[in-house]
């Protein structure tokens, strides 16, 4: 049973948590469907502050707008989406990908609305009802990799399984323990555990999520070299 291996993750994060991880993990824009994606984008290679700044300019740049209809956002061409996320960022590609993000996040935002996914409620339910559906929808998008699949999902608080790297970051911790956990359960046994620690399970997540891109810090550049098959 996953929650048997609850006190064996805890003790295996001590030392390894740093100080002030409840604290590290940004807020997310759980009703605002377009910052969510657009920040998730950046978030996925930028310092949480550089996409702090970009949200601060859409918001200004869009200001009027909820920032919770992903068809506003398709309505927007990608040279003028480029401008509203900013003199600094608009133009920049994405790490290991000849590809702007504005591009990634334009193609992105119009293939969830294709298929009725527009406002972050939308997001949320589809995830929860249909995750891989919609892994593999954004996954086909150049430029956008395992990494920031699970970035846009932190942002728009849907819950999702941790990507392959942090399921055997774990397992490595509980030893021949978890040998046998896929992500599914590793994600459970992180909701159950960040419970012990007081904490939601997103904060929790995003920790094992940083310790692990630290660890590797091209995490996405080599997901996102070529198109994923959907």
């Amino acid at each position: 049973m996953v929650e048997n291996l609850v006190p064996e993750l805890r003790a295996a994060l001590t030392g390894i948590l740093p100080d002030g991880w409840r604290d590290a993990a940004p807020w997310g824009f759980p009703s605002q469907s377009e910052l969510a994606l657009i920040t998730g984008v950046f978030a996925a290679q930028l310092p949480a502050a550089a996409v702090a700044d970009i949200a601060d300019t859409v918001m200004r740049r869009r200001a009027g707008s909820m920032l919770d209809d992903l068809a506003d956002l398709v309505a927007i061409e990608p040279v003028d989406l480029r401008a509203v996320i900013g003199e600094r960022w608009g133009d920049s590609t994405v790490l290991g990908v000849p590809r702007r993000r504005a591009d990634v996040i334009h193609e992105a935002a119009r293939l969830l609305v294709g298929t009725g996914i527009r406002t972050a409620k939308d997001f949320q339910d589809a995830v929860r009802e249909r995750e891989a559906s919609v892994a593999n929808l954004l996954l086909a998008v150049r430029g956008l990799g395992p990494g920031t699949w699970e970035s846009i999902g932190f942002m728009a608080h849907a819950t999702i399984r941790p990507g392959a790297d942090v399921v055997g970051f774990v397992r490595s911790l509980l030893g021949g323990a978890g040998d046998h956990l896929d992500s599914t359960e590793v994600r459970e046994l992180v909701r159950l555990t960040a419970r012990r620690y007081a904490a939601e399970e997103r904060v929790l997540a995003y920790a094992l999520r940083r310790h692990v891109d630290q660890r590797t810090p091209v995490a996405d550049a080599a997901a996102t070299a070529a198109p994923s098959s959907p």
